[in-house]
C-alpha cells in the first residue's frame, strides 16, 4: 500500500516543482501608454496617443521589428509653450504624422546616437520619402534633435530593454512639412516723394512771371491792331 502512495505521490511533486514561468506566454512589447503613465507629467503625449490610435500601431511596430523602436516624449510643458491653436488646426492625418515624428525605426542607446548618419529616418518618412527626417548633434554630453524649426534636447531614458528606448525631450518636434517656417514679409514699398511746399519767395516769384506773360501777350495784341 506505501508502495502505491509513493508512485501517486512522485509525480505531484514533480508537478509542484516545475516553475511556473515554463506554463506563462512570452510577454508582448512593453506598453508606451503605462511607461508614460508611471513616469507622469505626460498628460498631452497621451491624450494624442489615445485621439490617433497610435499606442495600438507602436505596439505592433515594436513587435513585428527586429531594429526595435526609439521613441522621444515631450512632457506637458513642452505643449503649454506652443503657439495657441497649433494642434488643433491639424488633420487627422497630421497628428498621426506629429506622433511618429517622435519615432525612430531603430533601438537607440545614447552612445548609439553618436554612430548614426544624418538625416535620420523617423516612422513619419513612411516609404523612405525623406519628408520627415531628423538630425542629430552631440556636443559633449548634450544630445540634441533638431527638425529645422527648433530643436530639443534629449533628457533622462524613461525606459529601455535594448527593443525599446524611451526618452524625455524638452521640447514638441515640429515637422517643417506641416509646420512651415513664417515667410520673411515683403519689402515695403518706397513712398512717393511729396513736392515740396512752396516758401513765400519761390510762390512770389511764379506770380511775378505770369504777370510778365501776361503784359506781354497784351503788348502782342496792340501791335496788331495797330496794324
Amino acid at each position: 500500500m506505501n508502495m502505491i502512495n509513493n508512485i501517486v505521490v512522485f509525480p505531484l511533486v514533480l508537478f509542484l516543482i516545475i516553475p511556473k514561468t515554463l506554463a506563462q506566454p512570452s510577454q508582448g512589447p512593453p506598453s508606451l501608454t503605462k511607461i508614460l503613465q508611471d513616469a507622469g507629467n505626460f498628460t498631452d503625449f497621451l491624450r494624442l496617443l489615445k485621439i490617433t490610435h497610435m499606442a495600438g500601431q507602436i505596439a505592433t511596430q515594436l513587435q513585428n521589428s527586429n531594429d526595435g523602436l526609439t521613441i522621444l516624449v515631450p512632457p506637458d510643458p513642452a505643449f503649454s509653450i506652443l503657439k495657441s491653436g497649433s494642434l488643433n488646426s491639424l488633420s487627422d492625418k497630421q497628428l498621426v504624422q506629429l506622433i511618429q515624428f517622435h519615432v525612430i525605426p531603430q533601438f537607440l542607446s545614447k552612445p548609439l546616437f553618436q554612430t548614426v548618419s544624418n538625416p535620420l529616418r523617423t516612422l513619419a518618412d513612411g516609404n523612405n520619402d525623406g519628408a520627415f527626417p531628423l538630425n542629430i548633434t552631440v556636443a559633449g554630453t548634450e544630445l540634441k534633435v533638431s527638425t529645422g524649426i527648433d530643436e530639443a534636447t534629449v533628457g533622462e531614458s524613461l525606459y529601455s530593454d535594448n527593443q525599446l528606448a524611451v526618452y524625455r525631450i524638452d521640447h514638441v518636434l515640429l515637422p517643417p512639412i506641416i509646420f512651415p517656417s513664417p515667410s520673411a514679409p515683403a519689402p515695403e514699398k518706397p513712398e512717393k516723394k511729396q513736392p515740396a511746399p512752396l516758401t513765400t519767395s519761390s510762390a512770389l516769384k511764379k506770380m511775378i512771371d505770369g504777370q510778365s506773360l501776361l503784359t506781354i501777350g497784351l503788348a502782342a495784341v496792340l501791335l496788331l491792331l495797330d496794324f
